[in-house]
Parts: structure tokens; C-alpha cells; sequence
């Protein structure tokens, strides 16, 4: 059998696999069972299954997992620019969160510490409020500046070396690119967040080409699944290794979707400044900007929600389940929502705490953010999996790329399996309504 016919016979078991409603986690049997034969042509999979449809969300891992460095990264996809240097490996679709859920052990592997509960956002063993103690971390940060204490904190006693994070753009403040953070000021010029889709596992390259670490790793959702699945790969090939051993934080930021650089272009425009004066955007069921002269201005998320990046509909995962902790500006101003998973995450936390480095606010303070987050969190899991859902250019014939509202007001429908529109809500029965004499008056 040739290489390309190989490669199609695993991509014909894969979607036999899928197609016939087998366990999703027994997906990856598909290419695992190849594996020991030699391998496949992974790459060609990986291209014709996820980026050519445009079901990428861009979390890089295939790119920095990748051994040959076979893909270039551009547009928020990886292109396979040196494809002829595939060995086999099969990394790349491994450690793919769209072709397949993560393995049922993951949360024995990251180490979730006990006793662990979930209420809607993933397992955690506890979660609180909030707020760096230094006003100038609050300052430069978002949200109460816990992400860049974390950080700062970890490097100063010396449980990291490194993050792998992001930097912003100075023509453009709201777009980034990842950064391999070495120093305090490399920290703190990445802070604030970016509601645009920024790579930062990228970095994760230059690490591992520098041999930095212990590394703590600051990513959205979708990064945190493909880091994981990098560390934890059931591919165990060098490279895989050292991001088990090096990467020692995984700090996950809430996330519904991240929104298209047109969006940027669009509040400029709306707000007659250039994108280099948009200084910092929250999102609070509003968008609050900050300019570069001190105005703060507010605009419609509505408005602002069509510019959302179509492939977000592709990641289910609000919360960063499989994060260390996970960190959200919801619920209460300029605090950070945070969630305590794993005996990592436990240990960089209560290092944090117990050299003052935060205050903190217990969740019944401002229980609206508990239920936001849990609601929002449901969302993202009620969907199909990737696999099985419709690619971009079945979106688009059908004229809806949202990826937030995609699926609102959707089921599942078990005997076709498939997804399809719930029924409209019958029509409410006015209430009757009783006049007393005195009403009549």
C-alpha cells in the first residue's frame, strides 16, 4: 500500500468511527493503530480534516508539537509549507482538540486536587475573588492584575523561569503575538488582555529551543486543551516529554470567543481615533474601551458580536476545565473570577496567598458570577463535537458564522443524529386578571 492510500484508509476509519457513533474517545484509534506499524502521513489528515474546512481554531499545537517543524503558522491557521518532511509521528493529529475530545484520564494526569466538585465549570476544588495587592499590577493588568501576580510571584521564588504568553501590538494594542516572558518587564508588557485571537503557545518553541523551564503558560481555553494533549499525548516521543516535565503552571482564561481584527477596525472608525490610541477593551455585557487620552467610551456588544471569530464555534470549552487555574473578569469589577483545579494550581495559589500578594473575596459576595459562569460554561458544552459539526462553507450557505448563537436554541436530535432547531415556544396564556371594587375606582 502507497503512503496516500494509507493515509486514506485512516481517514476512512476515522470517519467510519465517527459516522457510526462510536465512543468519541475511542476516535483516536483511528491513526494510535498505525502508530506501531510505522506511522502515516498525519499531516495530510490534519490539512484535509481541519484546516481545509475551516474547522482550525488555531491553538498551534500541531505546530509546536510538530518534531521536523513541518507547518508555518499564518492567519490563525498552521500551513503545511514543509509537508515532505513529515517522519510519521503522527503528533500533529494526536494532540488535535477538534479531531477528538481529550482522554478520559486526563484529570488523573493533570493531578486534580481533592476533593474535587463540579457545579457547572469544570472540576475544582475551590475558587474565590480576586485582586493583586499591588496597585500597579491592578493598574497594568485586567481585572484585578491576578494573572500578572501569578506570574511575577512564580518568578520571583523561583518555581518558573519563563511564561508563554502574549505581547501586544504597538500600532495596534488590541491585536498580539505570543512571547516567551523572561523578566519582569516582559510580564508586565503582556498584561491586559486582547479580546482578538492571539497564539501564545507559539512561545512554546523558543522554550523548548532555549530548554527553559519550569514554564508557566497562559492560555485561552482551546490552548489549554492543546497543551494538554501535547503533554499527555499517548504518542510518547521526545518532544511531547519535555512539555511534561517543563511545563510545570497551566493558567486558563475564560472565554466565550475572541473576535476578528475588522472588529478593532470598526470601533476605530465608530470612535474616530486610530487603532494605536484603543488602549484596553473589557467585555462586561458591554464593550468598555479605554483611549489613550484617558476617555473611556462604551459600545454594544451586540454590534461588536457580529466581528466574532467564526472558528470559535469550534471549541467547547468556556472555562479551561483542564487548566492549573483559571482566571475570568466576571462578577465583580476589577476582581479576577478564580478557579482552583489541580494540586499545581493549589500550590502556586497558596505561595501567592500566603505571601500577600492577593486579597481575597468569597463567590457568595457576588453569586451572579458563579451562575454567569456556569451558564456560560453550559453553553459551550451543549454542542456536537467539532467532528460532527458543519464546516465554514456549510455555515456560510446557510448564512449564519456566529459562533456564540450557532447553537442557541438547538437540540439534539438522538434517532437522526444530528442537531436540529427546537420548536418555537407555544404562545404564553395572558394571565386573568381580577378588578376589585376598589381597582374599579
Amino acid at each position: 500500500m502507497d503512503l496516500d492510500e494509507l493515509t486514506k484508509e485512516v481517514q476512512g476509519r476515522y470517519h467510519r468511527l465517527v459516522d457510526q457513533g462510536t465512543d468519541p474517545n475511542e476516535w483516536a484509534y483511528a491513526w494510535r493503530s498505525e502508530y506501531n506499524r510505522g506511522g502515516f502521513k498525519a499531516v495530510d489528515l490534519l490539512m484535509e480534516e481541519v484546516v481545509d474546512p475551516k474547522k482550525c481554531i488555531g491553538c498551534a499545537a500541531c505546530v509546536t508539537i510538530c518534531p521536523v517543524d513541518v507547518f508555518d503558522y499564518e492567519d490563525e491557521v498552521p500551513l503545511d509549507t514543509r509537508a515532505d518532511a513529515c517522519v510519521f509521528c503522527e503528533l500533529c493529529v494526536d494532540v488535535c482538540p477538534v479531531l477528538r475530545p481529550t482522554d478520559r484520564d486526563m484529570k488523573e494526569q493533570i493531578q486534580l486536587k481533592e476533593p474535587v466538585k463540579d457545579e457547572g465549570f469544570g472540576p475544582y476544588a475551590y475558587g474565590c475573588y480576586a485582586r493583586a495587592t499591588d496597585k500597579a499590577l491592578v493598574a497594568d493588568g485586567q481585572d484585578g492584575g491576578v494573572c500578572t501576580a501569578l506570574i511575577l510571584h512564580g518568578m520571583e521564588n523561583g518555581t518558573i523561569k519563563a511564561a508563554v504568553a502574549g505581547e501586544e501590538h504597538a500600532e495596534n494594542p488590541q491585536m498580539g503575538s505570543s512571547m516567551l516572558q523572561q523578566t519582569k518587564e516582559e510580564v508586565i508588557q503582556g498584561a491586559r488582555s486582547r479580546y482578538t485571537y492571539q497564539p501564545n503557545t507559539l512561545a512554546l518553541v523558543e522554550a523548548m529551543k532555549k530548554d527553559v523551564g519550569p514554564l508557566a503558560v497562559v492560555g485561552v481555553p482551546c490552548q489549554v486543551n492543546g497543551v494538554r494533549q501535547q503533554q499527555f499525548s499517548s504518542i510518547r516521543l521526545d518532544v511531547a516529554e519535555w512539555y511534561q516535565n517543563n511545563i510545570s503552571l497551566v493558567v486558563g482564561l475564560l472565554c466565550s470567543e475572541a473576535f476578528t481584527e475588522e472588529g478593532i477596525d470598526w470601533l476605530a472608525e465608530d470612535l474616530e481615533v486610530p487603532k494605536k490610541d484603543i488602549m484596553n477593551i473589557n467585555i462586561k455585557g458591554r464593550v468598555e474601551i479605554k483611549l489613550r487620552d484617558g476617555r473611556e467610551e462604551v459600545k454594544s456588544l451586540k454590534k461588536f458580536g457580529k466581528y466574532a471569530r467564526p472558528a470559535c464555534l469550534y471549541c467547547m470549552d468556556y472555562s479551561a476545565d483542564n487548566a492549573d487555574i483559571a482566571l475570568g473578569g466576571i462578577g465583580m469589577d476589577k476582581w479576577t473570577y478564580t478557579i482552583i483545579r489541580t494540586e499545581a494550581g493549589h500550590k502556586a495559589w497558596q505561595a501567592l496567598v500566603d505571601d500577600g500578594w492577593v486579597e481575597t473575596k468569597e463567590f457568595e459576595e457576588a453569586p451572579k458570577g458563579k451562575e454567569l459562569v456556569i451558564r456560560l460554561s453550559e453553553y459551550k458544552r451543549n454542542r456536537p463535537l467539532p467532528a460532527l459539526m458543519p464546516t465554514f462553507s456549510e455555515r456560510e450557505e446557510i448564512g449564519n458564522l456566529d459562533p456564540k448563537n450557532y447553537y442557541r436554541g438547538w437540540t439534539e436530535d438522538a434517532s437522526a443524529k444530528e442537531w436540529r432547531p427546537l420548536p418555537p415556544p407555544p404562545p404564553k396564556k395572558k394571565k386573568a386578571v381580577s378588578v376589585t371594587s376598589e381597582d374599579a375606582k
